[in-house]
Order: C-alpha cells, then sequence, then structure tokens
C-alpha cells in the first residue's frame, strides 16, 4: 500500500521547485524520458513518486537531493538558480556530445579552437560586464565629473565609459565571425589567427 501523505508532501516539492526554476513540465518530462502526465501525477502525488531511481532522477533534473523531496532536510544543496542556468548546462553538455567531429584534422582543430577561444572569450567579457554594470548604471550619482571631463550629461558619460569596458572582449566576438568568414578560403591563415587571439586571452594565459 503506497503512502498516499508521502506522495503528496514529494510531488508538493516537485512542482515548488519546478516553479522555483521556472521549467515547464514538458521540460522536466522530457529529461526523464516520460510523458508530460506522468510528470502531472508526480506532482500530484497520484503515482509513486516514493521509488528511489524516481526520487534521483526527478532530483537530478531539479537539482535537488532525494532527501530534501523526502522533507528529511531543508537545505537545497545547489548553486543552480534558475531555469537559464539548468538550459545553459544542457547546452554544454550537447555541445561535448558532438565530439569527435567528422571532420579532417585540420577543420576539427578549427573547430576545437573557436570553440575554446568563445568560451574564454566570455569567461573574459562576463567579469567586465558585472563591473561595468554596477559602476555605471543609473543610480550612480557621479556629480559634476561628466560634465568637467567633456561629457554633456551623465546618460552620455555612463554610456562612454560601459562601451570602454566591455568592448575589448566584445570584440573577441566579432573577431570570431570574421575568422570564420575567411576560414573556406585560407584555412591555415585563418587557424593561425585564431590561435594568435586565443593566447592573448587571460584564461589561456593562467595556464
Amino acid at each position: 500500500m503506497f503512502d498516499t501523505k508521502l506522495r503528496k508532501q514529494i510531488g508538493a516539492k516537485i512542482k515548488q521547485r519546478r516553479l522555483e526554476l521556472n521549467l515547464p513540465m514538458q521540460y522536466v518530462a522530457d529529461r526523464l524520458g516520460v510523458n508530460k502526465s506522468t510528470v502531472q501525477r508526480y506532482e500530484s502525488g497520484a503515482i509513486d513518486n516514493t521509488k528511489k531511481l524516481v526520487l534521483e532522477g526527478i532530483g537530478n533534473v531539479l537539482h535537488v537531493s532525494p532527501e530534501w523531496l523526502l522533507g528529511e532536510t531543508d537545505v537545497i544543496d545547489t548553486e543552480v538558480t534558475d531555469a537559464l542556468e539548468i538550459k545553459i548546462g544542457d547546452s554544454y553538455r550537447r555541445i561535448l556530445s558532438l565530439f569527435p567531429l567528422k571532420l579532417n584534422s585540420l577543420e576539427s582543430e578549427f573547430a576545437k579552437t573557436l570553440l575554446l577561444f568563445l568560451l574564454e572569450s566570455y569567461e573574459e567579457l562576463i567579469p567586465r560586464f558585472e563591473n561595468a554594470s554596477v559602476k555605471y548604471s543609473e543610480t550612480n550619482d557621479y556629480g559634476q565629473i561628466p560634465q568637467e571631463i567633456g561629457f554633456e550629461s551623465n546618460d552620455e558619460f555612463r554610456h562612454v565609459m560601459y562601451l570602454r569596458e566591455i568592448m575589448q572582449s566584445a570584440n573577441n566576438f566579432k573577431d570570431a565571425g570574421e575568422i570564420l568568414s575567411q576560414y573556406p578560403k585560407e584555412p591555415q591563415m585563418a587557424m593561425n589567427r585564431l590561435k594568435n587571439l586565443l593566447r592573448l586571452l587571460p584564461a589561456e594565459n593562467r595556464r
């Protein structure tokens, strides 16, 4: 005989966490390999959601432990806070699943170097973006400083300073597009250019 109270308690936890993460029911169903109606019944407690495999599967999708679903702990031991973070992880895993590539050695090296360059360019961009967003937000009061150094308004000052902060990193993505366009005509030259740009990135220099 199933424990109806426990099933409903677990179901309420599943729904609570899914809504916290803003995940559609269909997403959870796809990740579990079941129908959407099955997830709906897990959440309502209409079917058995107490089995170890079910709890572990749902826990993996929702980034919680089986113990949390069972109500044995109130601690959600994860830094994942929303659907976008989960989808980024999903996308990264899908990208990794593409390897090894069905390309010749130069094409494969170029594709992998390009991916590394884009990832490390993003790693360089985000701290700059965070810093610029904080330093040049509309809530900051710069007094007369913008006018004293030649800006017509605080808004112009914020915009110019923001661009100065991020453009070096943002240009990496523009360069990547140009190199990708160059590759069919001059593959080795494009490869060399990409490697040179990669070497200039801080993440690469830390190795």
